[in-house]
Parts: structure tokens; sequence; C-alpha cells
């Protein structure tokens, strides 16, 4: 055996003694009990310190209170616990390198009936999956903190296109946040802006459903809520600043810079959220630009918009929540000409609820309207060309050991195509149904 490996084969053994000493994050108390988010998480009691560096501190599984629950974040279990409300995440006021993570496996089926006698008509049979494991090195002194986060990413099914699937990397967030614990912070490298628009317990991110009726021929509109900034950056990168003036009230000043499919880009996208719990309001807007690297070409493509949700929480029993957005974006040619069929307004509201039946089972709907009108303008028609998608689901979960989350989800949708230019008018019709398994650590 090398030098090399047999240094490696303690501290192996270490790391694996404090993840498996330390609980996991299916383990939360009860919502909405102070001393949980109050009370910094006790160091592991093995007290080693990893590769013989107290400067690096300590791995463990994040403990509960590294996740924010004073406000309630919503019903147990139910989809709006699984969002932070933009709430400092992961909260670990000490030194140390939090992990944690989840996964989850999709099987189902999905049938699109397409109105165009010129397309057929598609089944799906589907099953896909992701895991995402997180590390959160930080130091802090109690009040100050420096943190970085890393998420990488295994895939089993990468086949659907970027707004609604895995992007095609191998990291979720990557990033650094430098600031003071429920004061402010600045954070740089790779990560989600703040939601606005929720859609509840269905048309979760990366699934087949939440792409809707789709079509050969014709983009069939998916929901807008003040998104053209909020996913996943893949090669441009983001930026924010977060203040928190008090312990109701927060703001994102979200920046995106840099270089993505051969054009440069920036944007903004503020963002503010009214939480008091039982009730939340979020608000927001965003503008961005992506001009080409080539000098003298007059391609640019504009985007911008705004939208609110409010959400409302009665514990331990149901949920429930309203958005509406509105988005433009302007397309021009290499020659600065208006690209019509790029060049469009769109805007989407919608609705979701999440009831629990007894303990450990809740249930959920949601309904979403989309509508889209492009610049594609016929003098024949003596109109502009348009869609719009109507997009339902209804849910049922059970949490197993308050570990094992088991989610059905069944999935409408309807969309009418009404392009010109001697296209014909038609309508597509989606019908899916899956069964999530999903597991957090």
């Amino acid at each position: 055996m090398t030098v090399g490996v047999r240094k490696l084969v303690p501290c192996a053994i270490v790391f694996a003694s404090l993840v498996a000493a330390t609980p996991a994050f299916a383990d939360d108390t009860p919502q909405g009990d102070p001393a949980v988010s109050a009370t910094p998480p006790p160091a592991p009691s093995t007290g080693v310190p990893l590769l013989g560096s107290p400067l690096l501190g300590f791995i463990e599984r994040l403990p509960p209170s590294a996740y924010p629950s004073t406000p309630i974040r919503g019903i147990y279990g139910g989809s709006l616990w699984r969002t932070f409300h933009g709430q400092q995440w992961p909260y670990y006021p000490k030194t140390g390198i939090g992990i944690y993570g989840d996964v989850w496996l999709d099987t189902g089926y999905e049938h699109i009936v397409r109105g165009n006698p010129t397309e057929q008509s598609i089944k799906y049979l589907v099953q896909q999956g992701r895991l995402v494991l997180g590390v959160t090195p930080t130091w802090s002194d109690g009040n100050w903190f420096a943190q970085a986060q890393g998420q990488f990413v295994a895939n089993e099914n990468q086949s659907e296109s970027p707004s609604s699937s895995p992007p095609q990397s191998d990291v979720d967030d990557l990033w650094i946040k430098l600031g003071m614990w429920k004061a402010f912070d600045i954070q740089v490298g790779r990560f989600m802006g703040w939601e606005i628009y929720h859609f509840g317990m269905g048309l979760d991110l990366y699934t087949l459903e939440r792409n809707g009726a789709t079509d050969q021929n014709f983009s069939v509109p998916s929901v807008y809520g003040v998104t053209y900034g909020y996913y996943y950056p893949n090669s441009i990168g983001a930026g924010a600043v977060h203040l928190y003036p008090t312990s109701w009230l927060r703001f994102e000043l979200g920046t995106r810079f840099g270089n993505e499919t051969g054009q440069n880009g920036y944007a903004l996208r503020p963002v503010g959220i009214v939480d008091l719990g039982w009730m939340k309001f979020k608000v927001g807007a965003e503008y961005l630009d992506y001009k080409p690297q080539t000098e003298g070409s007059l391609n640019d493509e504009n985007q911008r918009g705004a939208g609110a949700a409010l959400q409302f929480i009665v514990a331990p029993w149901f949920e429930f929540g309203i958005n509406g957005a509105k988005g433009f974006q302007n397309e021009t040619d290499p020659q600065g000409h208006q690209s019509p069929t790029d060049s469009f307004w769109t805007y989407s509201v919608g609705a979701f609820a999440n009831v629990r039946i007894v303990e450990n089972v809740l249930v959920g709907g949601g309904i979403n309207y989309t509508y889209l009108r492009d610049r594609q303008w016929d003098p024949t028609l003596n109109r502009d060309e348009d869609f719009d998608q109507w997009q339902l689901f209804g849910a049922a979960q059970y949490l197993l050991w308050k570990r094992i989350y088991i989610k059905g989800v069944f999935g409408y949708a309807l969309a009418d195509f009404n392009p010109n230019m001697m296209n014909p008018t038609f309508t597509n019709v989606m019908v899916s149904g899956r069964v999530r398994l999903e597991y957090l650590f």
C-alpha cells in the first residue's frame, strides 16, 4: 500500500463515521418551533478535525436547524415547505462542512393527441431520475460568514428540452456567498434566483407534464413566472445582493453577466418578499439583453417582464396561492430587422392548493393558463398568430418514515395553436400520469 493510500484510508473512515452520526434533513422537527431555527447546531461529538486541520472544520449532514422554519415555510411535506422563500439557506452559523441531498425517480406515461392532421399523435413510456449531492463549506463566527456550495448531479434521463429537464451539466449550484446572518449577503456563481411563481405539487421541474401538449412544428407557450432569468444559467454567470431589513421583509437584486451560446449577456432581476408566515407576498421584475460577440452584427435579444404571487398557509392543514406574470421578448436578425416569430408578448396566471388528509397524506391540485402572441402578421387574416395552453394537475402524496416521499401525479393540458401564413389552426391535448419515489438525506 502506498503512502498516499495509507493517508486516505483513515480520512475515509472519519468521513463515514461523521456522516453516519448526524441527523438527516428528513428528521425535521415540527414547523414553527423557534428553538429549532434560533439555536446553532452542536458540533459533532467525535471532535476529529478533517485532514488534521481545524481550519477546515467538520463534516456532517446538515442539521434541522440549517433549514429555516421561522416564519413557517408551509405545511409539513407540502410544496411550499420545500421552498425557502428567500431566507438564507443553509443557515449554518458555525465553521464546518455540511452535506445533504436528494434523489428522485419518476415512472410514468404520457399521451399527446395532436389536432393537426399532418402530425402524428404520440405516446411516451418514461422513467427519469435525478440525484443531487450538496456540499456546503462554511466559516462563521456566529454573526459574519463565508459560505460556498456545490451540488453534484447524476441524471437518469436528459432527453427533454432545457426549460423542463436537467441542464446538460454535472452541477446545479456552484457559488460563494459572503455576509452577515439575518442581515445581508453577496452571492456569486451558479444558482437560481428567488422563486415568485409557484406551481404546487405537480408540474415539477424536469418532467414531461411541465412541457404540456407539445407540437412537432410549433412551440407551445410555457408558463412564464418572471423566469427569463430565474432558472440555472448554463454558461453565463450569476450574482445577487440579498437584504434582510426585518424578519419578515427580504430583497434580492439578482444579476446575470457573461457569455452564453455565443452571445454576451447581462440581466437585472429585483425581487421583494413579504413573509408573515401565514401569508407571503412576492413581487419581482427582470430585464435581460443578449448581443453577439462578433463586432458589427445587429443581432439582439431583449427580454423583460414582471409578476407577483400571493400565498396563504393554515398550518398544519392546507396552503394555497395565486400567481400572475407578463413578459416580452424582442429579437432582431444580423441586419437589425425584427424577427416576427421570435418577438412576442406572453402572460401566465395560475393557482394551486395543498391539503392534509391525515398526518402523512397530502393531496394537491393546480391550474395554469398561458397566452402568447408573436409579431408574425398575416394581412390576409388581418391578425398576428397566437397560441395558448391550459395546464392542470392533481397529486396525492404519502410520507413514509419521514424520509421517503411517494407521490402520484395526474396531468392534463390543452393547447390551441392559431398560426397564420396558410397554416391550419388546431388543438393538442396531453394526458399524463407518473409516480415519484423521492428520498431526502
